[in-house]
Order: structure tokens, then C-alpha cells, then sequence
């Protein structure tokens, strides 16, 4: 087990800001890393999706396990952490991968269509069954990424690979929008997507969720409501389930000593960090880690 959890950046292939594979090549990408071990847990700094075509696959995220079977499409977000499967090599499909600077390049939805829904885990499930996006062929979209990516013609290339990732991404955000709670509004899942935005940078300098309104400049309650009716939690509870799980990363993922641990999650206290992970959890971080 690494001493810290690893924290993997996007490194560029090509000029592109876009990384696009089959399992196959995947496989190969993955067995050659350096780095770190890409079979072991690591969080990114990026944007992935997995698409099996052939066969199943199960892929760990956050101590969960996800069992893609052919059409299933995978979305893992910024800040997680994740490993892959050996037994990626069983299975077709494809692997795509960018970063934030891709998405402002190329973001060119209006201000009444955004995309809330991909990525954000704590609201949606980080699954698309082909079954839930039967109509839309959405296989066919990262054929095509993946075949333009390797194309030797480079005119164009970069505007192109945004054209199909956009029309893939909104696909996907359309079945996630026909299952979605009803009746939210897009102002919602934009203040609570910069409420989890804020958090993920913020959560180790103050846990408090009336600084959080503040700094999105809306009010307690209006923050409280949103994140009552999007996750069934109070803002309160939310935050605390959030540094639960960055304790429990760091537990699982490294060998970082109880009192590392609770200096990198914003406590300053060790005993502090043990109360409140077991307050959470009704266990104590050596049992979580010893149990795990």
C-alpha cells in the first residue's frame, strides 16, 4: 500500500486535451504506467468514461463495485477514486478521458442546457444502461470518437472530437434528466454543483455550511433546500458525509497514520477526527482500515 494515496493528473498524449482508447490499448497503457499502479486505488484529476461493447466488466469506485455489462456506460468524476480490473482485458470497449480545460475549449451549451447530471455522483447513478439509451445509439458515438481519434488527418481534429463528445455527452445527459427527480430546476444543480465544486477544494479549511452559502452568495436555506431535494440530506449532513468518505479513501488507500490522516481531512486534532468518523460511522478509523 503507498504511503499517499496517489493523485493522477492528466498528462497529454498528443496536443489534443482528449485521450481516447480501446480496452485493448487501454490494457497495454495501463501495464506500462510508472507512476503509479493503476490497479490499485489512485485518485484523478480528470474526466473518464468506460463503455463496454462485448462482454461484462466490473470496475471499483469509492468502495463500491460497478458491473458494466455490454452498452453499460461509466462515468467517473474529477476527485474520485478509482482502480481498474484485470479482467478489463475480457472485455470491448472503449475508454475516454479529459479534463476541464476541454470542456471550457469547447463549451458551447446555452445558459438553459447544461450538463448537471454526468459526474455528480452524490446525486445520480454513475451507470447509463444501454437500455437507457436504447433509441440513441450511444455505442455508435464512441466508435466514432475513438475512429476520428486515430485518424492520421489532423484538420479539424480537435473541433471534431468536441462534436461527437458533445453529442455523446448530452445523450447521456438526457436519460440521466428522464430518470431524475422531477420538477428541479437547472438553477438547483448548478448551485449544487458549485456547492460539491467548492467543497472538494474547501472541506479541509471549514466544514461549516453557512460559509459555503456565503461564498455562493445565496442564503442558508435556499442551499439547505437545494441539497435537501436533490440528496434527501441537510447541508450539514451532506458535508459531513463527504469528509467521511475522504477519511475512508485515505484509510483504504494508503498507510497514512490515524494522526496524517486527520491533519490532511482539516482536523487538528486526532481525537477530533476519531469522533467524528465514528460519530458517522459507528466504528473507529483502525477498525474501518482493520476490517477493509
Amino acid at each position: 500500500m503507498k504511503k499517499d494515496l496517489p493523485n493522477i493528473q492528466f498528462v497529454k498524449p498528443t496536443s489534443l486535451d482528449i485521450e481516447v482508447l480501446s480496452f485493448e490499448q487501454l490494457f497495454t497503457k495501463l501495464n506500462q504506467a510508472k507512476d503509479h499502479n493503476p490497479f490499485a486505488p489512485h485518485k484523478i484529476q480528470f474526466y473518464c468514461m468506460l463503455v463496454v461493447t462485448k462482454n461484462n466488466y466490473t470496475h471499483f469506485i469509492d468502495f463500491k463495485s460497478y458491473e458494466l455489462n455490454e452498452g453499460s456506460t461509466l462515468f467517473i468524476a474529477k476527485n474520485q477514486v478509482h482502480c481498474f480490473n484485470k479482467e478489463l482485458i475480457k472485455a470491448d470497449g472503449f475508454c475516454v478521458v479529459f479534463d476541464h480545460l476541454f470542456i471550457n475549449k469547447h463549451y458551447f451549451l446555452t445558459d438553459t442546457l447544461r450538463l448537471n447530471r454526468l459526474f455528480n455522483y452524490h446525486i445520480e447513478s454513475q451507470i447509463v444502461h444501454r437500455t437507457e439509451v436504447e433509441e440513441d445509439k450511444i455505442i455508435g458515438l464512441f466508435t466514432h470518437l475513438h475512429l476520428e481519434y486515430n485518424l492520421s488527418n489532423t484538420f479539424a481534429k480537435s473541433e471534431i472530437l468536441a462534436s461527437f463528445l458533445r453529442l455523446l455527452l448530452l445523450k447521456a445527459e438526457r436519460s440521466k434528466e428522464v430518470q431524475s427527480v422531477k420538477n428541479v430546476n437547472n438553477r438547483w444543480l448548478e448551485t449544487f454543483s458549485d456547492f460539491r465544486n467548492m467543497l472538494e477544494k474547501e472541506y479541509v479549511n471549514t466544514r461549516s455550511s453557512r460559509i459555503y452559502a456565503s461564498k455562493l452568495f445565496v442564503s442558508y436555506k435556499f442551499l439547505n433546500d437545494v441539497v435537501k431535494k436533490l440528496t434527501g440530506k441537510t447541508v450539514k449532513t451532506f458535508i459531513d458525509d463527504f469528509v467521511t468518505i475522504e477519511i475512508k479513501r485515505y484509510l483504504i488507500s494508503t498507510s497514512l497514520s490515524i494522526k496524517e490522516i486527520s491533519y490532511k481531512t482539516g482536523f487538528e486534532e486526532p481525537a477530533n477526527m476519531i469522533k467524528f468518523f465514528k460519530k458517522n460511522t459507528h466504528i473507529t478509523p483502525l477498525k474501518f482500515r482493520q476490517q477493509l
